[in-house]
């Protein structure tokens, strides 16, 4: 078992990153760093011990250049969303204590810590009482929830999908109903910290529109006049959401420091809103007009060999995405990438509207299917533009992206077998 699980946490992370940025070499990143102003040390003998995991990087702008800039370029490659520098700064604060920890046999605090009255003797084992308040934390949000996922990653709060806000809100009550203190003098202050930070995110979210009526599942900031009136009220729940963040990962580090925060500890809970992960499948298909109205969707491998009096132009992609859990989750955005190798990798956004009406955005109940589908002509035009500027289309997958900005992929196609069906686009 690893003795550093914060430092290979970190590492993981790290190598996922560069992976989601298309992988670039260490000669590619140090480059990058050199065109910094000022000028950026992101030398290979510098970044390998960072993502193998040999060493714990400083905090500095180094760290801080390089998360930024992997995060743009795995933005533009994978439309992988951002965690910020302040998340990855946490992750790198608590690899660090843990490494002070492990330096001094133990005796260094765990992040957010007040310096403890116990000095350097050894710390006994956690009371009951407090292992039994942590659970209940724990429980009502979980630190690998999709509501921490959303919140993490979102780069703006002027939507927030309900899923993410009833979490959140319905936690506080029940934290607040908790009476219990803990036993250790150091949690308490970091519980009580994480309590003011949560009804400070829950008065923001409090303040939004539920639009739900409308169709999309969210929360949304209302319009108070002015644009800029609007921004400012998109900081300021920023704002809140990064201090909740903040002293919620302080306590839960405090937690795993006592060695109540680990998942044995957590019992299992049901299935429900905020929590557990998406079990997303996305496949592109092939779509025919029914002489009687409406778009037949057929598999990919069966396109352009349909001959049937019932199917007619005009022809259609479609995306079907299939939710194979419990929990529901809505669509927001559908499309294709196109890989033309190298570094080029365009994406193709189906319509809001189909043929039928508005497709986009769409909910997903628990194990359901839904599509959205595109004129493909539209796809085959893209693949003539590529043609002209001197690329080559090598491979397409469908994509589905939630509302809360998680990304599903289908399996990658070879760009050939779509071509029987498009000479049908074209020829009919």
């Amino acid at each position: 078992m690893d003795d550093r699980p914060a430092a290979e946490h970190l590492a993981r992370a790290l190598r996922e990153l560069k992976a989601k940025a298309g992988s670039p070499s260490y000669d590619t990143i140090a480059a990058w760093g050199q065109r910094q102003n000022p000028a950026v040390n992101l030398s290979k003998s510098k970044l390998s011990p960072w993502f193998n995991g040999i060493s714990v990087p400083a905090d500095g702008r180094p760290f801080t250049t390089l998360v930024e800039l992997l995060e743009a370029r795995a933005l533009q490659k994978s439309r992988t969303p951002k965690r910020g520098v302040p998340a990855w700064r946490t992750m790198r604060d608590a690899a660090d204590q843990e490494r002070r920890r492990a330096a001094s046999g133990g005796s260094a605090p765990a992040p957010g810590a007040i310096p403890s009255a116990r000095g350097a003797a050894e710390a006994p084992p956690p009371a009951a009482g407090d292992a039994d308040k942590a659970g209940r934390l724990l429980r009502l949000l979980p630190p690998d929830g999709l509501w921490q996922s959303w919140l993490r990653k979102a780069e703006t709060m002027f939507r927030v999908p309900l899923d993410v806000s009833n979490a959140v809100c319905d936690a506080l009550p029940a934290l607040e109903d908790d009476q219990f203190t803990y036993v250790d003098p150091e949690l308490q202050p970091a519980h009580e910290a994480m309590l003011a930070g949560l009804r400070a995110l829950c008065l923001e979210l409090n303040g939004m529109t539920d639009i739900s009526d409308e169709g999309p599942q969210v929360l949304e900031i209302s319009h108070p006049g002015t644009a800029v009136e609007r921004n400012d009220l998109n900081r300021q729940a920023c704002t809140a959401r990064d201090r909740f963040l903040s002293v919620y990962w302080q306590l839960v580090n405090l937690l795993n420091g006592r060695g109540i925060a680990s998942p044995k500890d957590i019992p299992e809970s049901p299935p429900g809103l905020g929590s557990g992960p998406l079990d997303i499948t996305v496949e592109l298909q092939a779509g025919y007009t029914m002489a009687h109205g409406g778009v037949a969707l057929l598999p990919i491998e069966v396109a352009g060999k349909v001959s049937s009096e019932a199917f007619s132009g005009p022809y259609f992609f479609g995306v079907r995405a299939a939710n194979r859990g419990p929990i529901g989750v809505q669509i927001a955005t559908v499309g294709i990438d196109i890989d033309c190798g190298g570094e080029i990798q365009l994406p193709y956004l189906f319509p809001a509207l189909g043929p039928d009406g508005k497709q986009l955005e769409f909910d997903l109940g628990s194990y359901a299917g839904g599509h959205a589908v595109a004129n493909a002509a539209e796809l085959g035009h893209s693949f003539r533009m590529i043609a002209e500027k001197g690329g080559t289309p090598q491979r397409v997958r469908a994509f589905a992206r939630a509302g809360s900005g998680t990304l599903f992929h289908g399996s990658w196609i070879p760009a050939p077998d779509l071509l029987p069906f498009l000479t049908t686009v074209f020829t009919e």
